[in-house]
């Protein structure tokens, strides 16, 4: 069953880059970058749906131009 990440609480990695349309080993790049919103269970990483999506419209904005505050 396919749902969207909207219908989702927490996202892995792999749901990370197919909303992103990037590979794999950049999904993993982003997470380890400073800012993302990543929480490290174990040796898995999950990202919160909300705060990935708040971070898509905060790196939409300074891609825009616009300050992110």
């Amino acid at each position: 069953m396919n749902r969207s990440i909207i219908d989702k609480e927490i996202l892995t990695v792999k749901d990370v880059g197919n909303f992103l349309r990037i590979g794999t080993n950049a999904a993993y790049n982003l997470i380890h970058s400073k800012d993302f919103p990543v929480i490290k269970v174990g040796q898995c990483y999950r990202v919160p749906t909300k705060a990935f999506l708040k971070w898509v419209e905060n790196e939409s904005e300074v891609r825009e131009g616009k300050t992110k505050w």
